[in-house]
């Protein structure tokens, strides 16, 4: 069972402009947790930044922000689909703090790279795994800080990025959540394809149960398919999957 301890002491932290939370990110702290969690806190700090929790080496998780509000974890990186770079600001706009929730994990500066102690790792899980509950996260949408900001950033160092996510989501779970989805779609009369980037992009983003099969069109003499969900009508270019677009209805 995972110990909690409260550690609401840091102002830096944003409100999340109606926003829901549909992304997790984990992090490492490069340096000891005390270091971590006076740095949220400090005057000294120029980014304001800040993590919701941390959990540290012996798998205590540390609760920092509320959730309801956006902590300041990763304010310069990408999340496509949803934030754009502004050219005139150099910023990703909005912000992508405003759908995430930030999770450090305590680990030492680099290049010290030692093995991660199993209680916290086991904490980790467990923590994760029920936020991904709470707020209904799909395996896709819990990344590491690299993953969204290759350039700059590759954490967390070290760890068995797979094996932790086959611990928060089982296999077993996985599968059946699959057979679930497949079984909801053919009822509707709607063919169901997991690895379709439409079913994908709308659990991504939210948008609710198919009420469309997927159906092709031309717009000025370009070729487009989509399909509609119950919050918006998707659509991409033939061929161009990886840029879909949404409208509401």
């Amino acid at each position: 069972m995972v110990e909690y301890r409260d550690w609401y002491r840091t102002q830096y932290w944003s409100e999340r402009e109606g926003q829901p939370i549909r992304y997790i990110v984990i992090h490492d702290t490069e340096g000891p947790r005390d270091a971590a969690l006076s740095w949220w806190s400090s005057p000294n700090n120029p980014y304001k930044s800040s993590a919701h929790d941390l959990v540290d080496a012996s798998g205590v998780v540390w609760r920092c922000v509320p959730y309801d509000k956006a902590a300041h974890h990763v304010g310069g990186s990408h999340i496509p689909g949803f934030n754009q770079l502004d050219p005139k600001t150099g910023r990703y706009e909005p912000n992508a703090n405003l759908i995430t929730i930030g999770i450090e994990l305590e680990y030492p500066a680099a290049p010290a790279s030692p093995p991660w102690p199993q209680a916290q790792i086991d904490a980790a899980v467990e923590h994760v795994r029920e936020l991904v509950r709470t707020y209904q996260i799909p395996r896709a949408n819990v990344l590491r800080h690299m993953d969204i900001d290759p350039k700059n950033r590759n954490d967390p160092r070290n760890l068995d990025w797979e094996g932790f996510l086959n611990r928060v989501f089982p296999v077993v779970e996985q599968e059946l959540e699959r057979a679930l989805r497949h079984s909801a779609w053919n009822a509707g009369g709607i063919p169901y394809n997991p690895e379709a980037a439409f079913a994908s992009y709308a659990r991504e983003h939210g948008l609710g149960n198919p009420e469309t099969p997927e159906f092709d069109f031309t717009f000025d003499g370009q070729a487009y398919r989509g399909q509609g969900f119950s919050k918006a009508i998707i659509y991409a270019r033939a061929g161009q999957w990886n840029q879909i677009k949404e409208v509401p209805w």
